[in-house]
């Protein structure tokens, strides 16, 4: 500890003086000390010498410099794998006990030395080993990294000990993720990378969704290692009843096996199905000889209707881009052709219809009197008159019998719906419609998605836009070439996604339902068997504005008709609930608002098991000798883990920092310092008195 000034070094004694002179000046004006005498008067000037000196030594502003040294030991992490993996072959009894054991013994063996912390990891990072499991149903080697940087950015990191059998099945690299730190690794090798007999379902590859009454394709891949001329039974079922078996007889020490096959939806809702291959003797394992995968069974696609006046290129384009979406189910006619019901359709687009002369006209208006949503194109064939007349939320005055080319621009607080980069971008690009010459007129509370562009001039002109015309959604394209957009987009991006993404959107805005109840409940319908099951409620009344302040339960069954009730809690104008963690299955759920006549929310969810573990049998220690040569330690075996305290006392790197840690403080801050000055004038005072004086 030092006290130090801001002014020079001669002010000390400039501050000695001035105390001396004042003293002097005070008690010695005489040399015979007449009203003090001698004593007294020296006594007296030695208090005023010592006060006066002090305030003047203050208002230098001195500071007291403090310096603290900090010695930080090196900090050890040892973090131990904690995922299913481990446990599924012939030594799972070993690292449930004995390993438990050497790996305690590890933590103590670093003595005093080093500070040692502890993490556990799967598909999160904790700390402690003390509740070890080995249930986690995956591995992100990644996120550790990203962990122990975080935790340990800044401090004395000295070595890293990771426990694992090197299969990671989540996240980035590791080996990459680990150069950040910049110190030594040592990985401890667990598992076994012995080849034992096992059969395995190692993938399942289906479509998440399916129609009901339609087929849809499965391919299984079935794999075999050490089973040569053994044969395995592979069966698909749902609900107990077999849909599909195959007899199976591997060849080789390694065989893999792709059935493909097609089943039936038979049934509307989430269904759960089991792929299953009968065990063969000597298998290491038969947990992974059984996987499971969820279909979501729709009653119905939306059908969406394209009518055009005569044959066009734009038909076309438009139907590629629909039927690659399952949601549709698209057709194309002509409309002097059309003999449907227009009940039947989900969204009507009208192509150039009505046509000239009216043509048409009456199958439109059919459509609109019935509140089908509809998305018109224009194009020289229209009849304006005729379509103006139809009052749909757009007109065209003043149509002079001839187009413009005009190209478009997104209109950047377009509120509707969202699209990627890549299809917002493709506008930039697109070749110019055939815009009918005229005047556009748009009725109240249309929306322009993409505004008129001639040449570089922009202007607020619509070239698509939606409206509504009674209780449904109705939209514009003001032009006729659309199959332009459709190659001018796969010459720029060699693919025909953007297109699909503009026109899938278009068609999903206005074929969506408005949704006017009163009692909302939202939630995932796939939820992996780690993550919480979480749904979200609104309550509104009559006139739709929210309510927070109801008491909204829900009833969740799994398949054995088991029932558990819950209550949302109320988060603003939102109710959430929370259930945790479900067991793999289907389950079915009800909500009511109690205390109202709302209508319950039904509905149904999966919770789809997480099998990436008990897949892998073999550990990859090729991974943990590249983490640990890399990073300039080494991997060794579990029966040699406590030779690593002695291998990283070795590293001259890892030894303790010591830090220094200044600190400033101004000396006028402490209060004993004004007790003294106090005390000094207090003192003399008193005496001053004593003698008779003031």
């Amino acid at each position: 500890m030092s006290i130090l000034t801001q002014s020079p070094s001669w002010f000390i004694p400039l501050c000695i003086a001035a105390g001396l002179a004042y003293a002097g000046a005070l008690y010695f004006r005489d040399r015979f000390n007449r009203t003090y005498g001698t004593r007294l008067a020296t006594g007296l000037g030695i208090l005023r010498f010592l006060a006066a000196t002090l305030l003047a030594f203050l208002l230098l502003k001195p500071v007291i410099r403090t310096i603290d040294r900090i010695v930080e030991k090196p900090v050890i992490v040892i973090a131990q794998d904690n995922t299913a993996s481990l446990v599924v072959g012939p030594d799972s009894a070993y690292y449930r006990g004995a390993y438990l054991e050497q790996l305690s013994q590890l933590t103590q063996a670093f003595g005093d030395d080093y500070e040692v912390r502890t993490l556990r990891f799967g598909s999160k990072v904790d700390e402690g080993i003390d509740s070890l499991r080995f249930d986690e149903k995956l591995t992100d080697l990644g996120a550790l990294m990203d962990d122990i940087y975080s935790r340990f950015s800044g401090r004395n990191l000295g070595a890293v000990i990771i426990a694992s059998d090197g299969l990671y099945n989540k996240g980035q690299n590791p080996i990459y993720q680990s150069r950040k730190l910049n110190v030594p690794f040592f990985t401890v090798a667990l598992g076994d990378t012995t080849v034992y007999r096992d059969l395995l379902v190692s993938d399942v590859a289906v479509n998440r969704l399916a129609y009901l009454g339609n087929r849809f394709p499965v391919n299984i891949i079935a794999e075999a290692r050490k089973a040569a001329g053994l044969t395995s039974t592979v069966t698909v079922s749902r609900n107990g009843a077999v849909l599909y078996t195959e007899d199976i007889t591997f060849n080789g020490e390694s065989d893999v096996r792709t059935l493909s096959l097609s089943l039936e939806a038979l049934e509307t809702g989430l269904q759960r199905y089991t792929v299953s291959m009968t065990s063969v003797d000597g298998e290491v394992t038969l947990a992974n000889n059984r996987r499971d995968f969820f279909i979501d069974v729709l009653d119905a696609r939306q059908k969406v209707l394209i009518l055009a006046h005569s044959p066009h290129p734009d038909v076309a384009a438009l139907r590629e881009a629909l039927i690659t979406n399952e949601s549709y189910q698209v057709t194309a006619e002509l409309a002097d052709r059309f003999s449907g019901r227009p009940d039947d359709y989900s969204l009507v687009i009208f192509h150039q219809l009505p046509a000239t002369g009216g043509r048409g006209g009456d199958l439109v208006r059919s459509f609109i009197d019935r509140n089908i949503p509809a998305l018109f194109i224009w194009g020289t064939q229209t009849d304006f008159r005729e379509f103006n007349a139809l009052e749909a939320g757009f007109a065209l005055d003043n149509f002079r019998m001839s187009t413009t080319d005009v190209g478009g621009a997104v209109d950047e607080s377009f509120p509707l719906f969202t699209l990627g980069d890549q299809a917002r971008d493709m506008f930039r690009f697109l070749p110019p419609l055939a815009v009918p010459f005229g005047d556009i007129r748009t009725g109240a509370g249309s929306t322009t998605f993409i505004t008129q562009q001639v040449g570089r001039i922009s202007t607020q002109r619509p070239l698509i836009a939606f409206n509504r015309y009674g209780d449904s959604r109705v939209g514009l394209i003001c032009g006729e070439g659309i199959w332009r957009w459709r190659l001018g987009a796969f010459q720029q991006y060699e693919s025909h996604d953007a297109f699909t993404e503009w026109a899938t959107k278009v068609v999903q805005y206005l074929a969506a339902k408005d949704d006017k109840s009163l009692f909302r409940v939202s939630g995932a319908q796939n939820i992996q068997e780690n993550m919480p099951v979480i749904f979200q409620a609104e309550v509104y009344n009559e006139s739709y504005e929210p309510q927070a302040d109801k008491d909204v339960r829900m009833s969740i069954r799994n398949e054995e008709d088991e029932e558990f009730d819950y209550t949302f809690s109320s988060s603003g104008v939102r109710y959430t609930l929370n259930t945790g963690k479900l067991p793999p299955g289907n389950y079915r759920y009800r909500a009511t608002v109690a205390g109202t006549s709302l209508p319950a929310e039904t509905g149904e969810f999966s919770v789809i098991p997480l099998q990436l573990e008990s897949a892998a049998t073999i550990a990859d220690h090729r991974l943990l000798r590249k983490l640990a040569e890399e990073n300039g330690g080494a991997l060794v075996q579990p029966d040699a883990m406590q030779e690593l305290p002695g291998m990283i006392a070795r590293i001259s790197a890892v030894a303790p920092v010591s830090y220094e840690n200044k600190e400033l403080t101004d000396l006028i801050n402490f209060r004993w310092l004004l007790a003294i000055i106090l005390l000094l004038l207090s003192a003399e005072w008193l005496l001053r008195k004593r003698a008779g004086t003031y």
